[in-house]
């Protein structure tokens, strides 16, 4: 979950074409789309221009700060009401707060001290005003639950083994990036390569779906995600067909690709 402010842009205050002869503009592009279909040029361009959108392989090695730039830490001037939706403020304030109590060091899915942050939660079992904030420790390889009192400003944290959150967008980056370079992904290579004419070699390439293997074979290579941080994909090429990553797995704690029998 990334939670960033938000900017109001006066849009009204700046269209200068009338808006009558942009809607009649949009209707005739579309139409001449639907008889014409999309240029070959467009085409053409558009799974390099996809290779280059989301995150390159670099940002992947980039160490993150513990929070993400511009997150409001402070504790909000006015908190809400039991069943109310969190704010952007009071996430940033749950969040700052977490970070700062946390009960270890830590170490986060790209090596650096810290809990790698997973989600944020309202908590409404009492009456107060909590946020509980679901964090992944790679250093001792558990889910870390921080549940955050924001009218008191305490925090009280709990572990478990077990038990996997969905990964976060950092966490998806680094287990693809680990996949495509494996030998194990040689089929996943061969059938991009026979789909687009081209090589595969960054995460940009792919419009995937992320999840934590949470029911691992008892046996085998796999039976290490009954304890480890492993995840799993299915996706396709970007505007294309879908690719099958098989009964892969990448195990985050370990940094490795494993195979589930």
């Amino acid at each position: 979950m990334r939670e960033r402010p938000f900017e109001e842009v006066s849009w009204w205050q700046s269209v200068r074409v009338p808006v009558g002869l942009m809607a009649l503009a949009s209707g005739m592009a579309f139409c001449g789309y639907l008889l014409t279909g999309p240029s070959p040029e467009t085409t053409a361009s558009a799974p390099d221009a996809a290779a280059g959108q989301g995150r390159p392989v670099e940002r992947v090695a980039v160490p993150r700060p513990p929070l993400p730039d511009g997150m409001p830490t402070g504790k909000p001037v006015r908190l809400g009401k039991t069943f109310d939706a969190l704010t952007p403020a009071e996430i940033g304030y749950a969040r700052g707060l977490a970070v700062r109590n946390q009960a270890s060091p830590g170490r986060r899915v790209d090596g650096t001290p810290g809990y790698e942050f997973l989600s944020t939660a309202l908590v409404t079992e009492d009456g107060r005003r909590k946020v509980s904030v679901t964090s992944y420790d790679y250093a001792a390889n558990v889910q870390v639950l921080q549940v955050v009192d924001l009218e008191a400003g305490t925090v009280t944290e709990r572990t478990g083994r077990g038990v996997q959150a969905p990964p976060s967008e950092t966490e998806k980056d680094h287990a693809l990036t680990l996949l495509l370079a494996s030998p194990a992904a040689a089929p996943i290579r061969a059938a991009y390569r026979t789909s687009t004419g081209r090589e595969l070699t960054s995460p940009a390439q792919l419009d995937v779906n992320a999840g934590a293997l949470l029911s691992p074979p008892a046996t085998g290579d796999g039976a290490a995600c009954a304890v480890d941080r492993c995840i799993t994909f299915q996706g396709r090429v970007r505007d294309g067909v879908w690719l099958s990553f098989g009964n892969l797995a990448v195990d985050l704690t370990a940094r490795t690709v494993r195979t589930l029998s």
